[in-house]
């Protein structure tokens, strides 16, 4: 989300070398996009108590493929949901490398937004996203994350 209201006699927008127009964020100190992507990862399944790697478009697993960025990007928000209380820890990662990107803990909640996030992704990194369950069963993940291009 773009945190700054913008007047039209403000300097604050420029346009990258792929012809979008970029506005300056003072939250993020960053030039990004106004125009957002959104990639999904999710589980058409219920009381799921192992750890599982989410899907994809069409059901592929993310730890086999991802969500290729075509462009320099940032990402911005991220929301996750479930159909039960649960307690689990939703790892976001790329390019195949377990280091995480950014987790999102699920302590006894059914989801979650976070819509302050600033984690810089290059063109060609890819994301994936793997499920910890801590205790019980999650029913129906969804996560969904937010991307703004940058320069």
């Amino acid at each position: 989300m773009l945190r700054d209201t913008i007047s039209a006699n403000q300097l604050n927008i420029k346009q990258d070398v792929n012809g979008i127009f970029l506005f300056y964020d003072n939250s993020r100190n960053k030039y990004i996009s106004s125009s957002r992507e959104s990639f999904s990862f999710g589980l058409d399944n219920r009381n799921i108590s192992n750890n599982r790697w989410l899907t994809i478009t069409s059901g592929i697993y993310s730890n086999l493929s991802g969500y290729r960025t075509y462009r320099n990007s940032t990402i911005t928000s991220m929301s996750i949901q479930t159909q039960n209380s649960s307690n689990c820890i939703f790892h976001i990662r790329k390019n195949g490398v377990a280091t995480n990107i950014s987790p999102i803990i699920l302590n006894n909640e059914i989801g979650k937004s976070l819509d302050n996030l600033d984690i810089n992704l290059n063109i060609n990194d890819y994301l994936q996203c793997y499920l910890e369950i801590n205790s019980g069963n999650v029913d129906y993940p969804i996560l969904l994350i937010e991307l703004a291009w940058r320069e």
